[in-house]
């Protein structure tokens, strides 16, 4: 993508940060990888202020649409399977406002995945839109039917008996 030296460190810095520090690599399942890096990420974090998990996950798509952008370029191809920043950006979106229980994270975990690769109307539409925002959108997207699922769930306090 670039030349030089410093351009060899930039697309270094590319490759590791948008495919999860090389999750998206695995040979199977990359977005699932990906999404399991998400859950790991959401662990570390669970923060008690909801601003900063919502600060935090404004970041994570903002910084994603960037770095996938740039992955595009890199690995010179549309929305390629080793970029799973999306993946991880959508599942913690999937748990936003939810209880850092883990039966939740589970069915978070689950639930995404599904949605994310059946692709309902109109996750598979917003795929299509050019560059980073299409990387990112269809996952932002799965991972907002999934919190809304999970919240149904929660209010029917299925969460609480497992």
């Amino acid at each position: 993508m670039t030349s030089g030296k410093a351009g060899v460190i930039f697309d270094f810095l590319i490759k590791l940060l948008s495919s999860g520090f090389y999750s998206g690599y695995t040979p199977f399942v990359p977005g699932t990888a990906g999404t399991f890096l998400g859950v790991l990420i959401y662990v570390f974090l669970m923060p008690e202020s909801v601003y900063l998990y919502f600060l935090i996950l404004i970041a994570f798509i903002v910084i994603g649409i960037f770095l996938s952008s740039r992955a595009e370029l890199v690995y010179n191809k549309k929305d390629d399977q080793r970029i799973v920043i999306d993946e991880v950006a959508g599942y913690l979106v999937s748990m936003f406002l939810l209880p850092s229980k883990f039966s939740v994270m589970v069915f978070g975990f689950v639930v995404f995945r599904i949605f994310d690769c059946v692709k309902p109307y109109p996750i598979n539409k917003l795929q299509n839109l050019k560059s980073g925002v299409g990387v990112m959108a269809d996952d932002i997207m799965a991972g907002l039917y999934t919190c809304a699922c999970l919240h149904i769930i929660n209010r029917m306090g299925v969460f609480e008996v497992i």
